[in-house]
């Protein structure tokens, strides 16, 4: 039995009784509640699609690519389950706006060893153990033991990234099905599903023109051998398809996900969230929660109105205060205020704290007012270079996989540099003078850095 789910950009989509348990379960039924884009509706009003749908389309698309390759190699239908409900899962341990939670709260008040990845493979052993229906279905479709691992594989395979190309470290699936870990997450050359689904989900919400023509990439895609591992790899006619993917994935990146108005509402949840680190939870810490499935399946986008609600019964008040007083800033748009950017450049700014006492100097009333932010733009971290395509495999219309030549012939138009990147200075009061003493000294600061201008 199969169910239809009717979607704005991949139309009529057919998921099986299996699947479709999954997304039933409360744990999945969360991600309606947390936005794909995080904060980037505070900048293109309509994204404010979510993880849900996203997860859905990841999953349909894995089944449409498994399909394809099945002309090209045996793919057993447990294969093709378990890859669906790897793309149903890959996002599930997302905590609230995504990325903010992941990356800005977490790893800056927690040393904890964590991903949404790692937490996505905990929250499935959640739902098999809590919903028996669940592990019945898969049990009944055929799925082992050493399937959930696979499962779990899929979700999380950069952790088992290797530097040798001919080392395996998997255990789901043995060399001969390498391909299949290509599909969901491609840690190997960045071309995946995962990809497909964001890039034209968000085009699409977001408003902007979508380039991508993902069906004839994966018309395209055939398995060959390469060091031992079968592979997946495109024809060399869609080149331009393929660097448009990524170049696609740049300019997202550059207009929206890092927008500067974006970045300033980040920090300004990522502070909501740590002074109320206390308060959530009468014994838990919010960062803790990452350890606590059942207390972080509670977490999604709807914490600034838990947090707005919150009554003063609750210990460390002051830090609540300050928490609504930032909420009200957001909700009453004023907010913290970008006061400079360097210009672009390759270098990285790791010694940020040297840099802000550099900045700050003297002038107390400066302290604890500028928060320091990375802008990393980038074609992928696929290619040792940072050409996308390095990693690629193509073949050519005989069926052979080409050399490393034919990625050095296309690249007579490849930009002089694949990476560029800025550091951005906020300030975070509203008070006039201090924001043009903070954008002042910050100024004087890129002026003294980057003397050329450059």
């Amino acid at each position: 039995m199969t169910y239809i789910f009717n979607d704005p950009i991949h139309g009529t989509m057919e998921l099986n009784r299996v699947l479709v348990g999954i997304i039933d379960t409360p744990a999945f039924q969360r991600l309606r509640n947390i936005k794909q884009t995080g904060a980037v509706c505070f900048v293109y009003p309509g994204a404010t699609h979510t993880r849900f749908e996203h997860s859905i389309g990841v999953c349909h698309l894995a089944g449409q690519v498994i399909d394809k390759l099945s002309q090209h190699a045996t793919i057993t239908p447990v294969d093709k389950l378990c890859v669906q409900v790897a793309g149903l899962l890959h996002d599930v341990g997302h905590g609230p706006f995504s990325h903010l939670f992941d990356n800005s709260f977490i790893q800056e008040i927690s040393s904890a060893e964590w991903s949404h990845e790692l937490q996505s493979c905990r929250i499935f052993d959640h739902i098999l153990k809590t919903h028996e229906e669940v592990a019945k279905s898969l049990k009944d479709a055929g799925l082992t033991d050493i399937d959930i691992i696979f499962i779990k594989e899929l979700i999380n395979a950069k952790d088992f990234k290797s530097n040798n190309n001919h080392e395996w470290l998997f255990k789901g699936r043995p060399k001969q099905k390498s391909f299949l870990y290509e599909i969901v997450a491609n840690e190997r050359t960045g071309i995946d599903v995962d990809k497909f689904d964001y890039l034209l989900r968000d085009c699409y919400y977001l408003g902007v023109n979508c380039t991508l023509d993902w069906r004839r990439l994966v018309h395209m895609m055939r398995i060959v051998e390469k060091d031992g591992q079968f592979r997946i790899a495109i024809r060399d006619k869609e080149k331009d398809n393929v660097f448009n993917m990524f170049y696609l994935r740049m300019h997202l990146r550059r207009i929206a996900y890092q927008h500067s108005t974006v970045g300033a509402v980040d920090f300004m949840i990522r502070d909501v969230l740590k002074l109320c680190n206390d308060v959530i939870f009468p014994d838990t810490l919010l960062s803790d929660t990452i350890h606590h499935i059942d207390k972080y399946l509670r977490l999604n986008d709807c914490i600034l109105d838990l947090i707005s609600n919150m009554d003063h019964s609750n210990h460390s008040p002051n830090h609540l205060n300050q928490a609504k007083k930032l909420i009200g800033r957001l909700r009453t748009r004023r907010l913290y205020n970008m006061v400079a950017e360097t210009p672009p450049s390759t270098e990285d700014f790791k010694d940020k704290i040297k840099i802000l006492g550099e900045i700050v100097g003297d002038e107390n009333t400066l302290k604890d007012q500028i928060i320091l932010s990375d802008l990393s733009l980038n074609f992928g971290k696929w290619g040792a270079s940072g050409d996308p395509l390095e990693s690629v495999l193509f073949y050519d219309k005989h069926g052979t996989v080409l050399s490393d030549k034919f990625y050095n012939e296309f690249s007579l138009f490849s930009p002089s540099s694949w990476s560029q990147k800025q550091l951005r200075f906020y300030c975070t009061s509203e008070d006039p003078t201090i924001t043009e003493l903070a954008k002042r000294k910050c100024n004087e600061w890129i002026a003294r850095a980057f003397p050329d201008g450059q």
